[in-house]
């Protein structure tokens, strides 16, 4: 296994940095990228993790469980009734445009032969998302995916309190339904 420091980690949204400042409640599925550098020049991968409740959601609101995305609904199923920890989902080349698009690290091929174009991690292990969280995920990432044993993770790009107030006030606050 290849050793090196530190792997840098970058957020993707501002809801998870909304949480991590208080704003709301802490996110549940979050996209992250991971560099070997702080300058963000050396990509090593992309990867969406999701916890139970992020699942559970996705199930009970954005899904279509009897139609299109029955095999994908019964995948989330399983895993959520099953014993394992974590469980990697995998979206592979739909047309030969997405062949381009294929990870470069080490993930499992499909029949045709193909990498996975996304990679989603499924997690038992967090309940919701914030920094220490997120480390902890992108460690068992780089051991499963990159073949690497990493000391330390750093987060880039992390905006400021000032910032992050400013953006849920004007982006999001708005379109908060608010119960009575």
């Amino acid at each position: 296994m290849i050793r090196i420091q530190t792997i840098y980690a970058r957020v993707r949204h501002w809801l998870f940095w909304y949480g991590v400042y208080e704003f709301c409640s802490q996110s549940c599925n979050d996209e992250i990228t991971l560099y070997s550098d702080q300058d963000q020049k050396n990509y090593l991968g992309y990867f969406e993790l999701t916890t139970m409740t992020g699942l559970n959601n996705l199930l009970k609101y954005d899904m279509d469980i009897i139609g299109d995305d029955k095999e994908y609904c019964d995948e989330i199923e399983q895993f959520i009734s099953g014993n394992q920890d974590i469980h990697y989902n995998y979206i592979y080349p739909r047309d030969s445009e997405d062949v381009s698009r294929q990870v470069s690290h080490f993930a499992p091929t499909n029949i045709e032969g193909y990498k996975p174009v996304y990679i989603n991690m499924w997690t038992k292990l967090s309940k919701s998302w914030d920094i220490n969280e997120i480390k902890k995920s992108v460690r068992i990432l780089a051991k499963d995916f990159l073949d690497l044993n990493i000391k330390n993770v750093e987060m880039i790009e992390i905006p400021t309190y000032t910032e992050t107030k400013l953006s849920y006030e004007e982006d999001y606050k708005p379109f908060i339904r608010k119960v009575d």
